[in-house]
């Protein structure tokens, strides 16, 4: 019998965001965090294939450009 969790997938915030967090937009599209810096306000990652491989070069953004483009992130119970 399958097991089931509980989990929430909501729009990402500041302190969600951390190296190997999984983002989706409201396309399906998804990435994966590789670099945080706070102090800088600076994030990077990568988009994903459906095999959840790197699919194109790193993007960088401000923490706060990236916010408004409205991620959601899924997050397990604990």
């Amino acid at each position: 019998m399958p097991q089931t969790t509980q989990a929430t997938v909501r729009k990402a915030t500041a302190n969600d965001l951390e190296v190997g967090l999984i983002c989706a937009d409201r396309d399906g599209n998804r990435i994966r965090i590789d670099r945080v810096e706070r102090d800088a306000g600076v994030l990077s990652y990568h988009y994903l294939n459906d095999e959840l491989r790197v699919q194109e070069g790193i993007r960088q953004l401000s923490i706060g450009q990236f916010l408004s483009e409205g991620w959601s992130v899924f997050l397990p119970a604990n």
